[in-house]
């Protein structure tokens, strides 16, 4: 079955960045990014920053969203991998468009 793109919903944008991570890491507290409020606050960061959790393993990606604050559509590549008839639809790819040109 071919790979389709489809709307899975909008995401706001208030602070001018996007966050693109695990939820759950959102719920505890052990977390940095050298800076980080300071280059937040100060506007002096690159267009994104890894963010790591205290044992400096992965955690996130922050990143600049376009011109700023706004709703932009969350767009899914989606791509059937069953087999033999069976239905196994996974999220193969994201695409969100913070600027339209």
């Amino acid at each position: 079955m071919p790979t389709k793109w489809k709307k899975i919903g909008e995401v706001g944008v208030d602070s001018g960045t996007l966050i693109i991570g695990d939820p759950s890491y959102l719920l505890d507290e052990n977390w940095s990014c050298e800076d980080y409020d300071k280059e937040l606050i100060n506007g002096d960061w690159d267009l994104f920053k890894q963010i790591y959790h205290d044992n400096r393993s992965l955690k996130a990606v922050i990143l600049s969203s376009g011109f700023g604050d706004g709703v932009y559509t969350v767009l899914a590549k989606i791509k059937d991998y069953g087999t033999k008839g069976q239905k196994d639809e996974r999220i193969k790819e994201i695409k969100i468009k913070l600027i339209d040109d």
